[in-house]
């Protein structure tokens, strides 16, 4: 199942990206905040999250791809001497 509060589970929402871009520059009392990020912007495609969520099947594919490069058997010998 995807859940946005697992790492790895998403990937950065383009659409959100493009109308944080949008946004005008704004300050405190520290300076320019240029970090857009984390201001909630209305969005039909993540629902504002900033986020969307990936397939399961992708993030399968990913995990095994993954386990693939880290655990791979002849790295394992080649450490081993």
């Amino acid at each position: 199942m995807t859940d946005h509060t697992l790492h790895g589970n998403c990937e950065p929402c383009p659409a959100c990206a493009l109308r944080r871009e949008a946004l005008p520059v704004q300050s405190n009392a520290y300076g320019k905040i240029t970090d857009h990020r984390h201001i909630f912007v209305e969005c039909n495609e993540c629902g504002g999250y900033g986020l969307k969520p990936i397939p399961v099947a992708e993030i399968i594919r990913r995990t095994c791809e993954e386990a693939r490069r880290i655990y791979w058997p002849e790295f394992d010998r080649r450490i081993a001497g």
